[in-house]
């Protein structure tokens, strides 16, 4: 992929939908760490010199939420959770960990959340089914030496649900977490039928969009309100030391 850089974001060459977590409006005042934490689509079409600049970033951890095989199955060749082909010759000191937040081969899964999985409205439903799952992605992230790459296979839905959690277990406002996820859902859209290899996904019109994010951006900001995420991860099994890391490592 060949995504050229914008201003204000990082970019790693062959890298999509990257962008930092840093500078988000916190709600007692300040703004979230920079450098610390990063969300992209996925990362399998970053060249060499893009994963070296994930290195030289300072990330040493790459949360892979997509589920086993799913790459293959769009025949990338790359497998969920390991590293993409060539990443670990350019790039020593970067762990790959699978975790998914789904089971697609769940009847109930496929009930509650089958038609919604690119809507917020599907969240409730997926955190619910599986905490230890989640509680997975959040001890990887607060167990990372250096900076976390979190992804997805679009960056999108379960990169967004994932990093809503985690900035709203930080403080973040509501309103930034909500523009933080319609971000990323943007320039998704911005990148089909452009990115080679992205998806088969066609890109909506902007009045389609204006349209799918004013929905999605209400019911986020519902679900959000409904939910204690700490308490969350608590009944999921994340101990007092790894959500005090998640803290630390934004706040």
């Amino acid at each position: 992929m060949t995504t050229l850089p914008a201003a204000g974001r990082p970019y790693w060459p062959g890298s999509f939908n990257l962008s930092d977590a840093g500078g988000l409006p916190l709600r007692g005042g300040g703004v979230t760490r920079s450098g610390q934490v990063f969300r992209s689509a996925r990362p399998d079409y970053l060249t060499p010199e893009g994963w070296r600049a994930a290195r030289a970033a300072g990330v040493t951890t790459v949360v892979d939420l997509r589920n086993p095989g799913e790459s293959t199955s769009e025949g990338d060749g790359v497998s969920a959770g390991a590293a993409p082909v060539g990443a670990a010759t350019v790039t020593p000191g970067i762990q790959f960990v699978s975790c998914p937040t789904e089971d697609p081969t769940d009847p109930q899964f496929l009930e509650l959340c089958g038609a919604l999985l690119d809507h917020p409205l599907s969240y409730a439903d997926n955190i619910r089914l599986y905490p230890r799952k989640f509680a997975e992605v959040f001890r990887a992230i607060a167990g990372a030496e250096g900076a976390v790459l979190v992804h997805c296979a679009a960056g999108r839905d379960r990169t967004g649900m994932v990093m809503a959690m985690l900035l709203s277990v930080v403080d973040v406002t509501p309103e930034a977490i909500a523009e933080d996820y319609v971000d990323a859902a943007m320039r998704f859209n911005a990148g089909l039928g452009v990115e080679p290899g992205l998806t088969e996904e066609k890109a909506h019109s902007a009045a389609a969009m204006e349209e799918r994010m004013a929905s999605r951006r209400s019911a986020l900001l519902a679900w959000l309100e409904s939910l204690d995420v700490e308490s969350y991860l608590r009944s999921g099994g994340l101990t007092s030391g790894e959500i005090d890391s998640l803290h630390a490592r934004l706040v």
